[in-house]
């Protein structure tokens, strides 16, 4: 079996005419539904909850309280999360060969929130079907790119739990042992020879699908690329501010609806309740995340109906603009990546 990379680089080549998206509506179709399923879940929750406790009234008065435009503050802390982490992307992609202008990135990075509510994390494959389908990035090396700007978010977040620990300390054990079996995984990762030695052996065991094998091996080599060292330090330093920026938008909101907690606080609240909703596998981490968050701003003596409206208010301008910016974005992510005819 060889592993000699055949293909030529991603900006040389160009695909052939695709059709035109049609290939997304069916997918954008049912992250349509499940988006709007499960927002109605979430109120229909959060609903039952005040009811139970005899909160709705104190509910709908924080609300009618709340300033008219706090959300657009969480949409503003929001957009600034998603520039930086379009930047964490392009810089990434750079180092696997990929050059391509930070506002037509900008594109396809956003129209994958589209899907943010499907399983499976296809708003990340359907950037690579972008990416593949106007530069001809090979999958492999998609895949690579995708790896590692994902790690570096969970990274991101547990750094920022481990940061904001006072006063949570009993979370300190869960915390550090997500952060060992991410450390494990990324070492795996940033030091191929292991992954190579059980292809290896795998192959030698089996000997069927030659070809898959060598873009098995493709693929780890590119991922170690963006896996270690200063490129990798740099994609987690991005990481960290970007979501730090999400932290301080809960902070002003509980300040706003005179609630307020400590920085300190707010940043391992958000980081713990996006690391849960992320184990949690369900689409855009609906349900965990808002549990843990509400639950844990009750420990810091938060009310259960200004927790609720806080993490409401913080949903609506984060997850759920994204997901509306999303299907705006997929039409020009679509003109934009189709292909150019190639020069005679």
């Amino acid at each position: 079996m060889t592993d000699t990379d055949r293909s030529a680089a991603p900006e040389a080549r160009i695909l052939p005419a695709a059709d035109g998206g049609r290939a997304l509506r069916p997918a954008l179709r049912r992250a349509g539904v499940t988006a709007v399923a499960l927002a109605g879940l979430s109120v229909v929750a959060a609903l039952i909850v005040l009811t139970a406790r005899d909160d709705l009234d104190k509910a709908m008065r924080v609300l009618a309280d709340a300033p008219a435009w706090l959300v657009l503050v969480v949409v503003a802390f929001a957009t600034l999360n998603y520039v930086i982490r379009t930047w964490r992307f392009v810089y990434l992609a750079g180092h696997l060969g990929l050059t391509m202008p930070f506002w037509e990135t900008s594109a396809y990075y956003t129209a994958g929130f589209a899907l943010t509510m499907s399983p499976g994390k296809l708003g990340e494959v359907v950037r690579l079907w972008f990416l593949k389908r106007r530069f001809d990035l090979a999958y492999r090396r998609g895949i690579a790119l995708q790896l590692a700007d994902r790690i570096s978010d969970v990274y991101a977040m547990l750094l920022l739990c481990l940061a904001g620990l006072t006063g949570f300390e009993q979370y300190r054990g869960p915390v550090l042992a997500v952060l060992v079996v991410a450390a494990a995984g990324t070492l795996f990762l940033a030091r191929p020879r292991l992954s190579m030695a059980m292809l290896n052996a795998t192959y030698g065991l089996v000997r069927v699908k030659p070809r898959l094998f060598v873009q098995a091996r493709h693929m780890v080599r590119n991922t170690a690329l963006v896996m270690q060292g200063r490129v990798f330090l740099v994609s987690l330093v991005l990481g960290i501010v970007a979501w730090f920026v999400e932290a301080v938008a809960l902070w002003a909101v509980l300040h706003l609806l005179d609630a307020p907690v400590s920085l300190s606080a707010a940043t391992f609240v958000f980081g713990f309740a996006a690391v849960v909703g992320g184990l949690t596998m369900t689409p855009g981490g609906v349900g965990g995340f808002e549990i843990v968050m509400v639950m844990l701003l009750g420990l810091q003596g938060v009310p259960t109906e200004v927790a609720l409206v806080a993490t409401a208010i913080l949903r609506l301008g984060t997850v759920w603009y994204a997901t509306v910016a999303g299907f705006l974005a997929v039409p020009l992510a679509v003109r934009l990546s189709t292909p150019r005819p190639v020069a005679a």
